[in-house]
């Protein structure tokens, strides 16, 4: 963990723990760190039991082969498997190649380091996602807002607006006047006539 910010626990903290030890960064206690250490010295020895040297000790190559014999894959006739001392020797160059930088770099003091202001700025994170959004994000953000007031609510106000004014002219028929209702009845009955006599001259 990297941390250059200011402190942000408070010394107060201490009364209230149960061992009164001081709230600040610590190293990891022996009952974390051991099983670590036996974990990665472990791995450490299984990994040198399965390296090409000597089919003798590969004693964990078959371990677990009654659980996962159905699942075992064949990598015998593979390219990777066949070239498998090229691959150790290209990943051993690279990784002495990566410590002969590094010590070359940062313990001679050659170059001046780059983590320090990065983690800082927080891999430029909040200035990467500023930019976006503050460059064509807010553009975006506005043409949908346009988008949505003109288009969006201008249709669904376009729509109440026509169905107001339709309902409008419904309610000037509907006045309780029975001459008003005979008068519809009448223009219904006439448009009905004229429908039938244009049918039957056509």
């Amino acid at each position: 963990m990297v941390f250059y910010g200011e402190a942000r626990w408070h010394d107060h903290a201490e009364e209230h723990g149960a061992h009164g030890d001081a709230h600040t960064p610590h190293e990891s206690p022996w009952t974390m760190t051991l099983p670590l250490v036996v974990l990665a010295g472990l791995s450490i020895v299984g990994g040198a039991l399965q390296l090409p040297f000597s089919h003798s000790t590969k004693f964990l190559e078959h371990w677990l082969e009654p659980v996962v014999h159905e699942a075992e894959a064949d990598i015998h006739a593979t390219w990777a498997y066949e070239n498998k001392w090229v691959l150790l020797g290209l990943a051993v160059v690279i990784a002495a190649a990566g410590i002969a930088a590094s010590i070359a770099v940062y313990a001679k003091g050659k170059a001046k380091p780059i983590e320090p202001q990065l983690l800082a700025d927080g891999w430029r994170y909040d200035a990467s996602i500023a930019a976006l959004v503050g460059g064509p994000g807010r553009a975006a953000f506005r043409g949908i807002a346009a988008f949505d007031a003109k288009v969006v609510d201008g249709a669904v106000n376009g729509v109440g607006a026509e169905v107001r004014n339709a309902s409008g002219l419904l309610r000037k028929m509907q006045n309780g006047l029975i001459r008003s209702y005979a008068a519809i009845v009448g223009v219904a009955v006439v448009l009905v006539l004229a429908w039938f006599l244009v049918r039957g001259v056509l």
